[in-house]
């Protein structure tokens, strides 16, 4: 079975996102709160770059 780019992407950004926000903060709250911003962040970085390098490469 093969996997799209954008599911490994979102794969890699949930799994990353999981581990900074138990790895980086104190409480339960913070914690959550900032594994979704790096999910976010990862999504949107993620579909600014597509676009720029679709207009780019066209």
């Amino acid at each position: 079975m093969m996997i799209s780019h954008f599911t490994a992407a979102l794969i890699f950004a949930v799994v990353t996102s999981v581990v900074f926000g138990v790895t980086s903060k104190n409480t339960d709250r913070e914690r959550l709160l900032y594994g979704f911003w790096v999910f976010g962040m990862f999504l949107v970085i993620s579909l600014g770059a597509a676009w720029i390098m679709y207009l780019i490469h066209g």
